[in-house]
């Protein structure tokens, strides 16, 4: 049976399934997936210009997303800044300063193949840097500008050949100041888009789900191209100038992604600052929102606002975000989003975009998550054998997966419904958190002896966890509440506000070492047993520790 995207279409936008469980076409895609997307191509290009890139063969972004689209009106990105109020990049404006950019990083070196890390706030300067990018044929890496140690250690694993900053961000980027590049937007456009091969990679990026954490992952132009076209027009149903809009979202985790998304439809992104919505909720309705991605914390501060949202079409959230039942019903009535479609979308940047998704319905709250369409994928044995899964419970695996992180997410299956059934390994929200960096991080500071990050149980949703800071002190004077502000100081500066950790546990004791590291498994037992408790208000541990703290800190050195 040939695949009719304009029936798919229909049927996607009335928000009433055609059937239980998911849609036949759907599951017909992951198997047909070469028939699947040259049924896309056509629908993807209806009467506007045609795509350069041809399906399995070569991929040109910089014609398909930016060229195509730039005799038009349209806005490629719509982003609020508290002092200026909204800013718009259009299409013309993008290839433009895309194309000027682009010709003045050739005359500094950057060819194809080139890794080029972009280092840069969700915003137009991002934007159009990544086209550049990807108009020579770079492979691109995003990092955020902040946290300097995170930053600094993901440059040196990545070791760049160029950079791409704003000025005042060269602070971040010590040690590689001679591969930052300069952007004028002086030069007159000279230069020849790129075309990737299929295998070629887009990207080395450094996604929050990859592990362990700081490893980047190589995103092909196949996955970054092909998912682009089925998210922009089946996974959020984008139009030509429609907004897709997600406060709060991972950029790492999801960029560039939704960026590749909106341009491949002509569309607009949509960036909002939870901290600006927070000032002001109603910036969200001053914009029609097509496809509005919801976060805990977005819910919470529109639950807040009693805010009605009567511009969104529909609205997507994570599955990997704790699922309170009681507040997602509170919002989707309190909103009035009860008649509005919605659904659970996982998106992996390093994937190329959706890798889970169900349909968008008008439906009660769920935890149904399927293989997003088009996608190639197993269910492997969670013991991580390497063999199929024997029964329906498994970990949810992209094939061909030779070349990619090891999957994490559990599946189950029950009467042709997929459940997400979450991480395989204890994270924050689906995303790796850099326990052993934060610990690194903290361990300068002249109170901590020693510090490791260790995961606990929530005891609700199943599958969440907490990330405890354990600091041991030795014989330090008690001072918590001076110690969490430094802490908090510290990682903020060092790592971003991101990774505080969900709780510190101060331990004025003295960790276990082997071959001169803290031994993690040992403080692990001994916190999750009480152990540690119970020793540190023991008379005969706490004289122990006194002991020792006078022979290893005999020069008042910390240990």
């Amino acid at each position: 049976m040939a695949f009719d995207v304009r029936k798919i279409l229909e049927q996607l936008e009335t928000g009433a399934p055609a059937e239980p469980g998911v849609p036949t076409w759907q599951q017909e895609s992951w198997d047909r997936s070469e028939e699947f997307f040259a049924a896309l191509v056509a629908a993807h290009v209806g009467r506007g210009a045609p795509l350069k890139s041809r399906v399995g063969q070569h991929y040109d972004f910089f014609h398909d997303a930016v060229v195509r689209h730039a005799n038009t009106d349209r806005i490629a990105l719509r982003h609020y800044d508290r002092r200026s109020g909204w800013q718009v990049l259009g299409y013309r404006q993008l290839h433009e300063q895309a194309a000027r950019r682009a010709t003045e990083w050739a005359r500094q070196g950057v060819k194809a193949g080139a890794k080029v890390c972009l280092l840069y706030p969700v915003g137009s300067e991002l934007l159009i840097s990544l086209a550049a990018a990807l108009g020579l044929g770079a492979s691109v890496s995003l990092l955020l500008p902040q946290g300097r140690r995170f930053i600094a250690n993901r440059l040196a694993t990545l070791e760049p050949d160029h950079i791409a900053t704003e000025p005042h961000q060269t602070l971040l980027v010590a040690g590689f100041e001679k591969k930052v590049l300069q952007s004028r937007g002086q030069a007159a456009p000279a230069f020849t888009s790129h075309t990737f091969k299929p295998e070629e990679p887009v990207g080395l990026l450094f996604s929050p789900l990859v592990e362990p954490s700081g490893t980047p992952a190589v995103l092909t132009a196949e996955d970054a191209w092909r998912g682009a076209l089925v998210d922009g027009l089946l996974t959020f149903g984008l139009g030509p100038g429609e907004h897709l809009c997600a406060p709060g979202y991972h950029p790492l985790q999801h960029l560039p992604a939704f960026l590749l998304t909106t341009l491949l439809r002509g569309a607009t992104y949509l960036h909002l600052e939870l901290a600006d919505l927070e000032a002001n909720p109603a910036l969200l309705t001053e914009h029609p929102v097509r496809a509005l991605g919801v976060t805990p914390a977005l819910r919470d501060l529109l639950l807040r606002a009693r805010l009605p949202l009567k511009n969104v079409a529909h609205w997507f959230r994570n599955p990997e975000e704790p699922i309170d039942w009681l507040a997602w019903r509170a919002w989707v009535k309190q909103c009035g989003m009860a008649a509005v479609p919605s659904a659970n979308v996982l998106v992996d940047g390093a994937a190329g975009g959706a890798v889970l998704a169900s349909p968008r319905q008008v439906r009660d709250l769920h935890a149904e998550a399927p293989p997003a369409a088009g996608r190639s994928w197993a269910l492997r044995d969670v013991n991580m054998s390497g063999q199929h899964a024997p029964g329906d419970l498994g970990v949810f695996t992209l094939l061909p997966d030779k070349e990619r992180p090891p999957g994490y997410v559990v599946l189950t299956r029950a009467y042709g419904v997929y459940h997400y059934g979450g991480p395989r390994t204890a994270r924050r929200d689906g995303r790796v958190y850099p326990g052993a960096e934060v610990a690194r991080a903290i361990e300068q500071l002249p109170f901590v002896r020693a510090a490791t990050v260790m995961q606990a149980p929530t005891g609700g949703v199943a599958g969440h966890y907490r990330q405890v800071l354990l600091v041991f002190t030795g014989t330090q004077k008690p001072n918590e509440s001076a110690w969490m502000q430094e802490i908090r100081r510290c990682l903020e500066l060092q790592m971003g506000g991101e990774h505080l950790p969900d709780r510190t546990e101060f331990i004025p004791l003295y960790a276990r070492r082997v071959k001169g590291r803290v031994d993690e498994e040992w403080c692990r037992s001994q916190y999750l047993t009480g152990a540690l408790h119970r020793k540190s208000s023991d008379p005969l541990f706490r004289s122990l520790t006194e002991l020792r703290g006078h022979l290893l800190e005999k020069d008042g050195a910390g240990v």
